[in-house]
Formats: C-alpha cells, structure tokens, sequence
C-alpha cells in the first residue's frame, strides 16, 4: 500500500482529518481511524503543552526490546539515509553484526562504537554502555 493510499479515508472506517503545525516547519495534513482517537486524545493531552518530550518517554517499550544503543545506531544511520549494507562497507562491520547491534542481540564496543560514530556523524558514547 503506497504512502498516498494510507493517508486518504476509506468508506470502511469513519476517520478524522489531522493537521499537524510545528514551529518552522509546514502544515501537514493526515488522516487518522476513529479507532485510534482516543490514543491520539490521551496522547496530546499528556504532551501537548509541552515543548519537548524526551525520546525516551515515548520509546520506552522500543528500548526494552532493542536497547538506547540499537535505537540510536538504527536512527543514526535512517538519518544518513544508509542501508545496512552501505554502512558495513563503509565500517569493515558485517551487515550481520550491524543487524544484531541495532536489535539489541549484541553490544556495542568502544571500539566498534567510533567507527560507527564516524560514519554516522554522532558522539560514539550514543552506541556505548546505555543499554
């Protein structure tokens, strides 16, 4: 199913048009089920006056399941646009093991932490000893 499809209502389902501001950035518009209203209620009504929320908060049933460290190297490299594949060659780190890290299967070492955090561009303490 194409992103485009995903945004627009169906007749199955009653749905709710959402438009999203965020300061410096555009307008966005999406649509969301009637089945999910109220968690997007208790959501904003938990966040929506604040002016950040920590990650942390909202991933904490991701962290229990891949660790900060995984989490980090996996949106570390989403935001340099790399595949698994493309880091391994730029790191000499096996796409297998660069899999197991970013699933919480395997630790990141020091070492192994600054080549990655050389490639990706962030502070390689992001990848160590944080779970």
């Amino acid at each position: 199913m194409s992103a485009r499809t995903k945004q627009r209502p169906t007749n199955q389902q009653p749905v709710y048009k959402v438009i999203i501001e965020m300061p410096g950035k555009t307008k966005r518009s999406t649509f969301v089920s009637a089945k999910y209203l109220d968690k997007l209620e208790a959501f904003l009504e938990k966040y929506g006056e604040s002016d950040s929320i920590p990650w942390e908060d909202l991933a904490k049933d991701r962290i229990a399941k891949y660790k900060k460290s995984g989490l980090a190297l996996r949106g570390a490299r989403y935001r340099e646009g790399l595949s698994q594949k493309e880091l391994a060659k730029r790191t000499g780190i096996s796409q297998e093991n660069i899999s197991r890290m970013e699933n919480g299967k395997r630790a990141i070492g020091e070492q192994v932490a600054k080549k990655l955090a050389k490639v990706l561009r962030i502070d390689f303490e992001l990848l160590v000893n944080n779970g």
